[in-house]
């Protein structure tokens, strides 16, 4: 490493990984390929049983690798490689997804901006991995009148008003950089939520509350085959887990008066969903949806 490229801040790329060795093996040649030149990647790896530890080990030697005894779920596991980040000197941390690759200014064009507008979490623009120039993230809406949560740009082509450089209300951990300083204030991604979704909205959230900036950066690019580890698409899995932790999340966050609204909001939603879901016979989908508020109400009771 030379000393120019020692002056630039520590980043620590952490790829949280389970039983995806062929993806993990794009994403990890993406890491490698980044023109930022101060850089350490480690994978996190929850439990894998399909050979993923030993690919790392046998075609990435320079890749740390934590290998966690049980799954601790997406948050649980980022958090273990965050805080082995933190301890090694890292100044920021990249997270990335196991079926996400980037670009190779990425990691650049993200610390730029992080540095530029004193930002605690900056994120990229996102698009599928196939079509390749449609957007799945341009960072993220939350709604609290409707308690919706929502992808900017999601689906659509790219067009100008996505190259924008913007404060959003959240970023995705797809593809997100976050500060020391912000871990060290706020802390890392919340258990609740196990085993995943929601834990990088109420990071954020958190992050703005506490006056950090939460920037979407349009000239860091990554691609992303969406939903893996769920099966791709709407499954069962995801719509339960939807159910369960946007639930918790508005609970925590929502304010009084916003509750006013939110209970019709969602069983308009609802309703929609299960039509839709009666017209296609996606018998699944309805008791997924089910299961997702029955875990809902129950951690409603138990104070969660």
């Amino acid at each position: 490493m030379t000393a120019e490229q020692k002056s630039l801040p520590a980043v620590a790329a952490i790829v949280v990984n389970l039983n995806g060795r062929d993806l993990l093996k794009k994403a990890l040649a993406s890491l490698l390929s980044q023109e930022y030149g101060n850089t350490e990647i480690t994978v996190v790896d929850n439990g894998s049983t399909d050979g993923s530890q030993e690919m790392v080990h046998r075609k990435f030697p320079t890749v740390r690798l934590i290998e966690n005894k049980r799954n601790l779920g997406f948050g649980g596991a980022n958090n273990v490689g965050i805080h082995d980040a933190l301890s090694r000197g890292a100044e920021y941390v990249f997270l990335l997804n196991y079926d996400a690759t980037v670009d190779k200014n990425c990691l650049v064009r993200l610390v730029d901006a992080g540095r530029q507008l004193h930002a605690g979490i900056t994120g990229s623009k996102i698009y599928y991995h196939s079509p390749h120039e449609v957007i799945w993230s341009a960072g993220g809406e939350v709604k609290f009148w409707t308690a919706g949560i929502y992808h900017r740009g999601i689906r659509r082509r790219d067009e100008e008003k996505y190259d924008r450089r913007m404060d959003v209300s959240y970023l995705t951990a797809c593809s997100m950089l976050i500060s020391r300083d912000l871990i060290e204030k706020v802390g890392d991604f919340d258990k609740a939520y196990f085993p995943s979704y929601c834990e990088d909205v109420d990071l954020c959230v958190r992050a703005t509350r506490a006056g950090f900036r939460v920037i979407y950066e349009p000239g860091a690019v990554a691609w992303h085959r969406v939903s893996s580890h769920s099966g791709g698409g709407i499954t069962p899995l995801k719509v339960r887990l939807r159910a369960r932790n946007q639930f918790l999340f508005f609970k925590r966050y929502a304010r009084w008066y916003h509750w006013i609204i939110i209970p019709f909001a969602v069983l308009l939603r609802t309703m929609f969903l299960l039509f839709s879901w009666l017209v296609q016979r996606r018998w699944r989908l309805i008791g997924a949806l089910g299961r997702g508020f029955g875990e809902a109400f129950r951690a409603h009771k138990d104070g969660e």
